[in-house]
């Protein structure tokens, strides 16, 4: 008998993330797509618990104004930017939809973060991340089959 697995969103967005991570180590260019999908790892990666804890710390408390202007929350988000990306879990990701971080919290967290030159492929990276956490997975399953 076949071995089932159940697929969650989270693992097709991980199982992306992977491909990409092959994919740079052999240092193919990547498409809008991939580059879509790494810098959603990198948002994931940057907020988890498991990778950038102090991050993640300023985030489940009550962030003051500026909180996110901290040098070790940019230090994790280069060391997420480096490499913590290509080892994101599902679990991350889960963690990551089931925190709610605020949009303005978003935003403050790129303005101190994130270099000019990257802000809008991750402003897209960041709405493409609250849709897919929003819908359900009967939705996923319709587009993969297409």
């Amino acid at each position: 008998m076949p071995i089932k697995y159940n697929l969650t969103k989270y693992d097709m967005l991980m199982g992306k993330v992977k491909k990409i991570a092959t994919a740079k180590k052999e240092q193919k260019a990547m498409t809008p797509e991939e580059l879509m999908n790494m810098y959603k790892a990198i948002i994931v990666a940057s907020f988890a618990s498991g990778h950038s804890w102090k991050t993640y710390k300023i985030l489940t408390s009550q962030p003051q104004p500026t909180a996110m202007n901290n040098p070790d929350v940019k230090n994790e988000h280069v060391e997420a930017r480096n490499t913590k990306w290509k080892q994101i879990s599902p679990f991350d990701i889960g963690e990551i939809a089931k925190l709610s971080v605020q949009d303005s919290t978003f935003s403050e967290w790129l303005f101190y973060n994130v270099e000019q030159e990257h802000h809008d492929g991750y402003k897209k990276a960041w709405m493409s991340l609250n849709v897919e956490f929003n819908e359900a997975c009967d939705d996923v399953e319709r587009e993969e089959a297409r």
